[in-house]
């Protein structure tokens, strides 16, 4: 299948280059993209209020991909293990959580670099909170997910392998502006607002959460 992809950036990227990026994105090093053009378009200017659009093609039944919508890997913790594995913990989270992120890992932690790609959800600022909290045992697992099926948090397809570098083309690029910027806010104010109200809701709600999948495993 012939996929357009999408690359909200500072910079125009004629190129990506492979094993460059932050280690310690959601599913680790990669060149992080996305199906929606106006997610893009928050992500280039989100910091500055201005940046490109970068447009490419890519020829992805050629590729081997990781779904994290679909199944047989659409079990949310399967996400939360992959946010836990690579994202910089803060040392409250990393001290006070070790049992519950030891179960996710040992039960759930998928090995990405078996892959070309990897399509799922988005962790990144206010919407880190929410797996945050689930390892915390603060909200359960039903209302995860619930977040996660609505697709709210937006997808990431992420190119993983040399292969997949190798394959994707660059279309052209599209500038933006301010606008984008108060869009991105105005999602994050959104997500913060339900992530309020979820913590509130799930403070005295029956159901599953982390802390009682961990002692059913001990």
């Amino acid at each position: 299948m012939q996929r357009v992809l999408y690359h909200g950036s500072e910079f125009i990227i004629k190129e990506p280059e492979y094993l460059k990026g932050n280690v310690h994105n959601d599913y680790g090093i990669g060149f992080y993209c996305t199906t929606n053009k106006e997610l893009a378009k928050e992500w280039a200017a989100k910091r500055t209020g201005k940046g490109y659009i970068n447009k490419y093609s890519l020829r992805d039944d050629r590729l081997k991909i990781l779904d994290l919508t679909k199944p047989p890997f659409n079990n949310v913790l399967y996400w939360v293990s992959l946010l836990m594995h690579n994202r910089e913990l803060s040392s409250n989270l990393r001290n006070n959580y070790p049992r519950e992120i030891k179960y996710l890992e040992e039960k759930y932690l998928l090995n990405v670099s078996e892959y070309d790609v990897v399509i799922g959800y988005r962790a990144d600022d206010s919407y880190f909170h929410f797996p945050e909290a689930f390892v915390k045992s603060e909200i359960t697992l039903e209302s995860l997910n619930s977040i996660f099926k609505a697709g709210d948090l937006g997808k990431q397809y992420v190119l993983i392998s040399k292969k997949a570098f190798k394959l994707i083309k660059f279309i052209d690029f599209q500038e933006v502006f301010e606008n984008s910027k108060e869009d991105y806010y105005k999602r994050k104010s959104g997500a913060d607002k339900t992530f309020k109200d979820l913590l509130e809701q799930d403070r005295y709600k029956k159901g599953t959460r982390l802390r009682d999948l961990v002692m059913d495993n001990e």
